[in-house]
């Protein structure tokens, strides 16, 4: 297993009042040699390099962190304790189990796929436009750019590869929906590192290989605004500039989206994983969506697992 860190995205701080955040360098598993990456979209890597920083600029200009943590930002006058859940005593199920007790989920539509995968490959793109496809040599039914809006490069979950086709979860609305992207424009790489959240026991839990690496109480998401189920995966790794703030010293932004909230804090209801200055609330559900843990313990995370890292919530 070959571990590397990731070049470094120009950062920039959102508005006050919301907490100031930036990227975070993070450990990946690399299957290829660093330079492949620059050259497969035929460009440069100082004319790539140039236009993710112009992207991150723009984007940064404009954005809050409530895109990410819109899901689960306490609403003015509500106590800040409603917003968590986790317990400690239960191990999360493992992803065969998982996709057992998904077995013969309905599909809502052609472009959704099923609850679970079992999927640890991740595509990291590598063109700054990345097309969509309903099937191999199909339409085109949406476009991603090469980076988050928070600069972080993009990475998708695979589900199957075919030939020059690989299919992808989409990190979009509905939760779930799946695509087809070229081969050619997208990186495979193994991840090894898994999370499983198990929201009745409210408990998180790393898994490696076939060790348990750390298992501990969380919050999540009320019965009116639920964390939503599936398999997800890690799209961004920020750190905040306010440690000791609501959202603890990391966040880690997933690719689902809360199922009852289209949009809250002036956010799109991304959820994501995330510390706490209210660890009392750990073991609670009570966010808006997302989880929260420890400190130390996001902190450990957002070193530890690479951008695509599998997220499993039961």
């Amino acid at each position: 297993m070959s571990i590397r860190t990731e070049p470094a995205l120009t950062t920039m701080s959102p508005p006050a009042p919301q907490p100031d955040i930036k990227n975070h360098k993070e450990p990946v598993m690399n299957t290829a040699p660093e330079n492949n990456r620059s050259n497969n979209n035929g460009s440069s890597s100082t004319t790539t390099t140039t236009a993710r920083v112009t992207r991150t600029v723009i984007a940064a200009v404009g954005l809050t962190i409530a895109v990410v943590l819109s899901a689960c930002n306490p609403m003015a006058g509500q106590d800040e304790t409603a917003q968590l859940v986790s317990n400690e005593a239960v191990t999360a199920p493992t992803p065969a189990q998982a996709g057992a007790a998904a077995a013969g989920a309905s599909t809502t539509s052609s472009a959704t796929s099923d609850l679970y995968t079992n999927s640890s490959t991740r595509a990291v793109v590598t063109v700054d436009s990345l097309a969509v496809y309903d099937v191999p040599n199909g339409t085109v039914i949406d476009a991603l750019t090469g980076a988050t809006d928070y600069g972080t490069t993009r990475v998708l979950l695979v589900e199957q590869t075919m030939g020059d086709w690989v299919r992808v979860r989409l990190p979009v609305r509905p939760n779930h929906r799946i695509g087809w992207v070229a081969a050619a424009d997208v990186q495979l790489e193994e991840v090894e590192p898994v999370v499983h959240i198990n929201l009745e026991t409210r408990t998180l839990s790393v898994i490696s290989g076939d060790d348990l690496v750390t298992q501990v109480t969380v919050a999540v998401g009320s019965d009116e605004n639920p964390t939503p189920r599936g398999t997800f995966y890690v799209t961004d790794k920020l750190e905040t500039m306010i440690p000791d703030g609501a959202y603890g010293p990391y966040a880690l932004g997933l690719s689902g989206y809360s199922e009852t909230l289209s949009e809250f804090a002036g956010g799109n209801g991304q959820i994501g994983m995330h510390g706490t200055d209210t660890p009392e609330s750990l073991g609670q559900a009570v966010s808006h969506g997302c989880v929260r843990l420890p400190n130390d313990v996001v902190t450990w995370m957002a070193d530890f697992l690479p951008l695509g890292t599998p997220v499993h919530i039961v």
